[in-house]
């Protein structure tokens, strides 16, 4: 279940306001045993562990 994943993080990383959409995200791709995620916001995804952001200009 997504919801208390996504409670899980916005305690863990203390997150609020806009960034919610993306702790929001990052629940997602955990209950969805998905660990990267394509960005060209790198920088928005770097305080979860639990997943590694990668911008388009890294990926070949």
């Amino acid at each position: 279940m997504i919801f208390p994943q996504w409670e899980r993080l916005m305690s863990t990383y203390r997150v609020s306001g806009k960034n919610a959409h993306d702790a929001r995200s990052v629940a997602v791709m955990v209950v969805n045993r998905i660990d990267k995620i394509l960005t060209f916001d790198t920088g928005d995804f770097t305080r979860f562990s639990e997943i590694r952001a990668l911008h388009p200009q890294s990926v070949r």
